[in-house]
């Protein structure tokens, strides 16, 4: 029987791929990001040749977060430029006949989120790292979430000052903070949410800049399991904690993202299947 990971990425692809123009402005990005929920979208010229790539992290990184007053939610305000002025050229393409585990060691090696099928020409579909949540699901996987978690992190209330949380990843880069409410994980805090709120009020409370697409698991659940419960929520990190019944009451002992899971795919790569 063929292990559930060698099988070619055509079996696990995404098509058709949403795409965006070279010349539509910022903040049309902006709009099919939040609608498509997607935090990349490839770009096209006007031959419909794929020219590139822009993602959600450009559009951060180009823009500023702001908020008229305490009360009213952030908003991105972008710059009135096109499309085709943050496009990364570097396109990662694949065949359509490569090994799922193959894509997966491409994605760790070269710490990308997806990967491009196309041959001649045609730009076929899309392997993320949420096919290969879907693969560690379907493959299904007893190892505990522990096995794959980051563990450099530390628990802060939602409450905490920004001027605060900046600080402490200032004095560790290597740290993400994993933000609570109620003793409950409810985002993330790292270098690139710090990056973005650079022109925020230090006193705002760090809730307001986290990542607040997460899951929060105990360690111990079982990698198919974690792995299914990611892919349905479209959730981009997985908190992990030492409670099993009491969440609030727990130890936050790491985190993952979607890459943790294709670390699993290339591991077990010409393993047999299990029946």
């Amino acid at each position: 029987m063929i292990n559930t990971f060698d099988s070619p990425v055509s079996q696990w692809m995404v098509s058709p791929v949403f795409t965006i123009r070279e010349k539509a402005h910022l903040a049309e990005a902006a709009s099919l990001f939040k609608e498509l929920r997607v935090s990349a979208l490839p770009v096209l010229d006007s031959s419909s040749r794929l020219t590139g790539i822009i993602s959600r992290s450009d559009l951060m990184q180009a823009g500023r977060f702001v908020r008229e007053s305490r009360e009213e939610e952030r908003r991105l305000r972008l710059p009135e430029i096109s499309v085709s002025e943050l496009t990364n050229g570097r396109v990662p393409v694949i065949r359509r006949d490569l090994a799922l585990s193959d894509c997966a060691r491409r994605m760790v090696k070269q710490q990308v989120y997806r990967l491009y099928v196309a041959e001649d020409g045609p730009l076929e579909g899309v392997v993320s790292t949420r096919e290969m949540q879907r693969a560690v699901a379907e493959a299904r996987i007893d190892t505990p979430l522990d096995v794959i978690l980051t563990r450099t992190v530390e628990a802060v209330p939602a409450e905490f000052p920004l001027s605060t949380a900046t600080a402490r990843l200032f004095a560790d880069p290597s740290l993400t903070l994993v933000v609570t409410r109620s003793g409950v994980p409810v985002g993330l805090f790292s270098e690139q949410e710090a990056a973005v709120a650079r022109e925020a009020d230090p006193t705002d409370c760090v809730d307001l800049w986290m990542d607040g697409s997460v899951l929060s698991l105990p360690g111990q659940t079982s990698l198919h399991l974690a792995a299914e419960r990611a892919y349905e929520s479209r959730c981009r990190y997985i908190v992990a904690h030492d409670g099993a019944d009491n969440e609030a009451a727990a130890r936050v002992t790491g985190f993952t993202s979607g890459m943790g899971f294709a670390k699993i795919v290339a591991e077990h790569a010409n393993r047999p299947a299990r029946a």
